[in-house]
């Protein structure tokens, strides 16, 4: 399970803990304007994460159910988690025109899978999208830094209280982040540290200085 946050006080900077349990990944290196991990968790590859040359990074990180979202073939009006993903990875969704095109397409899970995904723009704005219970738009005035790990956000911010699913790694990763008021590439790294549950993880932190 994974745990990904967004420090938005000084820098933007964007970190990401891709906690392997097994699963066979590779570094997707098709496109020279991308980095990606791509996962196959036994029904082909999928992109669990990455950023493009624009500063756009997205994320595809496992979430508890709660029935709806489920999958659906893809169509005109409706996609699959994956090929949101993919789609903004290569531009194919510009970020500008996010907010319209999740007005207007139902966004539902890829088979045997239940995930929400975290898209972040170079100038820090935020948005979560969670088949089945909806999307978020999160801004610098909304917040000084966010954090996901593998709970529902949209459910937590209505009050459900959760005692498992990433609610410790969250705690943590807040209180680290409360404490440092000005945090730098290696502060992101040590709260990634913290918050692994494996030695088989693989950590990235990146700073977007605009």
């Amino acid at each position: 399970m994974c745990t990904s946050f967004l420090d938005r006080r000084n820098d933007i900077i964007i970190a990401m803990n891709f906690d392997n349990n097994g699963w066979v990944f590779e570094l997707n290196t098709s496109k020279p304007d991308i980095f990606a991990i791509d996962v196959d968790i036994g029904n082909g590859k999928c992109p669990s994460f990455g950023i493009n040359s624009q500063g756009i990074f997205v994320n595809n990180l496992f979430v508890d159910s709660n029935g709806k979202g489920l999958y659906k073939r893809k169509n005109k009006t409706r996609t699959l988690t994956a090929y949101l993903v993919e789609n903004i990875l290569k531009g194919n969704i510009p970020i500008d025109e996010l907010d319209n095109y999740l007005n207007t397409m139902e966004i539902v899970n890829s088979p045997n899978q239940s995930t929400h995904n975290m898209v972040i723009d170079a100038k820090g704005n935020i948005w979560v999208i969670e088949p089945g219970r909806g999307n978020i738009k999160n801004t610098k005035e909304n917040s000084q830094y966010f954090i996901m790990t593998n709970f529902s956000i949209i459910d937590f911010n209505a009050g459900k209280e959760y005692t498992n699913n990433g609610i410790d790694r969250y705690n943590e990763a807040n209180n680290m982040l409360n404490k440092n008021k000005k945090l730098t590439v290696k502060d992101a790294f040590n709260i990634l540290e913290k918050v692994k549950l494996s030695s088989k993880h693989l950590s990235i932190a990146i700073s977007l200085i605009l």
